[in-house]
């Protein structure tokens, strides 16, 4: 938030495309593009895993006009999406205000640009996302889903939720709970609002006690972990493409990738499958992990 971060700054398409360049050269495969609000990009380091994630930001205000429909940022993943070698986009954190047609066209037109989306919603009443500013109401958001997902089926789709923001009642909250079940988030990070000193909502009326705060997140975590369970059983017996990142961080026999929808895989490997791409075979799945056997597709 700008109250933390200060003003918000972009570099320029061809500066950005040309450290991209040089991170494919030394054998990048997969370049996250980052920013404060990544989707208002042009308005106003390598990794040993194959991955870079490249900030858009700098001390130089850059600001690119739209051209052919196109945003600044839907721009910049077309010139980032023509680096020969490159094999894999992704993008955060965005706003859920940023994601115009020509990003959600961008999904189905760009092979590179994985199915994965975090759109942060917050909460799921308008009074709710009015009190916050968020700038957009639950029918909009649920647009948006229904957009990305007609563009990209298989799409993953994650989201940020606050619990217990000033002013929610026991009704705001029940509408963040139909908001979940309707929308079947891939994973949901949730938060307890707490005061932050100098912020406005430290100042609002209503400030919901703690123990609502605590009740309200383990009510809705429990119904997040219920959906992703059927989310990730979903992938089980299926083949999908990873791209390995390293040894597993609670077993370091083993190795784990990320597929394009950005799930974990762990498997049974070595060393020399760091960086690489290759297909697994979805063998069982855990808590927000899924387990695969290379050998199955990679004879």
């Amino acid at each position: 938030m700008p109250y933390t971060r200060g003003e918000e700054r972009s570099r320029s398409i061809p500066d950005i495309v040309a450290e991209c360049r040089q991170l494919v050269s030394q054998g990048v495969k997969e370049i996250t593009l980052l920013g404060q609000i990544v989707t208002s990009y042009g308005k106003r380091g390598l990794s040993q895993d194959g991955r870079a994630e490249l900030p858009l930001s700098q001390d130089a205000q850059q600001r690119v006009p739209t051209t052919d429909g196109k945003s600044p940022f839907v721009q910049l993943l077309d010139a980032v999406h023509e680096i020969e070698g490159l094999e894999r986009i992704r993008f955060t954190a965005p706003h859920p205000k940023g994601y115009d047609d020509d990003l959600v066209e961008a999904y189905a037109r760009l092979p590179k640009l994985v199915e994965s989306a975090h759109l942060p919603v917050q909460s799921g009443s308008d009074r709710v996302l009015k009190l916050m500013h968020r700038g957009y109401t639950r029918e909009r958001f649920l647009g948006i889903i229904k957009k990305l997902r007609r563009a990209k089926p298989d799409i993953g789709i994650t989201t940020d939720i606050i619990v217990g923001f000033p002013g929610e009642t026991e009704d705001d909250f029940e509408q963040t709970l139909s908001l979940a079940r309707e929308v079947q988030f891939d994973n949901s990070y949730i938060f307890k609002y707490s005061q932050r000193r100098d912020t406005p909502a430290a100042g609002m009326p209503d400030q919901v006690p703690l123990k609502i705060r605590e009740e309200r997140n383990h009510r809705l975590l429990e119904l997040v972990n219920e959906i992703a369970a059927r989310k990730y059983d979903s992938f089980v017996g299926q083949r999908t493409q990873i791209l390995v990142e390293g040894p597993s961080k609670k077993n370091p026999a083993r190795m784990t990738g990320r597929t394009r929808c950005n799930k974990i895989v762990v498997f049974d490997g070595s060393e020399r499958h760091r960086g690489q791409l290759m297909d697994v075979k979805i063998t069982r799945a855990g808590s927000f992990t899924l387990y695969g056997d290379p050998a199955i597709v990679n004879l």
